[in-house]
């Protein structure tokens, strides 16, 4: 076990909270930063937009706890910068931290990292993809991380990518992960479509949760 998740699961038990709330309050932390963080990125997405509901302040913790949070944060984002572009390190930790809530299961990272190069690179297998139950994102990073190490950032900047989730906490994880990953590296997506929502009753009418669109797809569009 990381020591991420041991500190997770020792401050949950402090807290009297399930540590996967600890672990949503992280990635709603690091989502809040990428909404509000857009100008210092905007060489690489020139149009993001979100819905400004959605971006929620964390309560339930006293003002003694959030130094350790802090501390948290400050680990899980030493992992993510620690790791090769679009490596997924987070779905594994999550997949532990679930328990069986709602009959959840996370992609083992193995078996999407098999399944990217089973399908090939989007170069190879075309730019437009779409994961309709994108969980924290295991097969979209799988895909994306495979694309960046045979084609690289250019590889990358043909992607048109659609994701969506019904669970809130998981697409903003998926998100996170993407935008994270291609902010560090700066290696923009074309676009980056992100839903929450029914995929059988309101799939096609209901707003984005995040779009991001780059410099290719604007430079396309015009």
């Amino acid at each position: 076990m990381s020591n991420l998740l041991k500190n997770t699961n020792a401050f949950a038990d402090h807290c009297g909270l399930p540590a996967r709330h600890i672990f949503d309050d992280l990635f709603t932390l690091l989502y809040s930063h990428i909404c509000a963080g857009k100008k210092e990125y905007q060489h690489l997405y020139p149009a993001v937009s979100y819905d400004a509901r959605k971006v929620q302040p964390l309560d339930g913790y006293r003002d003694a706890d959030r130094d350790e949070l802090m501390r948290l944060l400050v680990m899980l984002i030493a992992e993510l910068d620690n790791a090769v572009p679009f490596e997924d390190v987070v779905t594994d930790k999550y997949g532990t931290l679930l328990q069986g809530d709602s009959g959840q299961f996370m992609t083992p990272t193995p078996l999407s990292n098999a399944v990217s190069e089973f399908l090939g690179s989007a170069r190879e297998g075309g730019n437009k993809r779409a994961e309709p139950s994108c969980g924290t994102g295991a097969l979209v990073m799988g895909d994306l991380r495979h694309t960046y190490a045979v084609g690289g950032k250019d590889a990358v900047s043909h992607v048109d990518y659609s994701i969506n989730d019904l669970d809130q906490r998981l697409v903003r994880i998926a998100t996170v992960q993407v935008m994270y990953h291609s902010i560090r590296h700066e290696a923009p997506l074309k676009r980056l479509v992100v839903h929450n929502a029914d995929l059988i009753r309101n799939y096609d009418t209901s707003p984005p949760f995040f779009a991001a669109t780059s410099w290719r797809g604007v430079l396309e569009i015009i």
